[in-house]
């Protein structure tokens, strides 16, 4: 008996916490506003003193720096074609490290959190796969229309 009276407290619960985590929701569909908001509370949140990073994070930002500094001088400096792989290659591995290490926080999300992120990298893999093509069609533009 106890345990079907216990069922509609639940439900008045449950209920309740559904609408206060409608009221407590950041506004949907707003675009930009919320494009600027939410880089707000990211700022926010990389300076919050409960917020701690790893030294795998200072590895990643290390290794950014190095990637454009590498490239960089793959593209300025006189080398054979197959020393100026190796900056891209590097890069590769980096970018690769660099997910690889934040792929874990995905497990601490609820399902929709989860699928979320992982629809924002997606698309930030498009958005780079689609800027390198551009690159690659406006370099091969100029360098067919510079003539003899």
């Amino acid at each position: 008996m106890s345990d079907q009276a216990d069922v509609p407290n639940q439900d008045k619960l449950s209920s309740e916490s559904a609408s206060g985590k409608d009221m407590a929701q950041a506004p949907r569909r707003q675009g930009l506003r919320n494009f600027f908001l939410a880089i707000k509370h990211i700022n926010e949140a990389s300076v919050a003193e409960n917020v701690k990073q790893r030294f795998s994070d200072y590895v990643t930002i290390a290794l950014v720096v190095l990637c454009i500094i590498s490239l960089v001088v793959a593209v300025s400096v006189q080398v054979p074609p197959g020393i100026k792989l190796l900056p891209l290659l590097f890069t590769v591995g980096a970018v690769l490290f660099y997910i690889i290490n934040r792929m874990g926080i995905i497990i601490s999300l609820s399902p929709r959190q989860a699928l979320i992120v992982w629809q924002i990298l997606v698309a930030g893999f498009w958005l780079g796969v689609t800027s390198a093509m551009l690159v690659m069609l406006g370099c091969f533009y100029f360098v067919s229309q510079a003539g003899p």
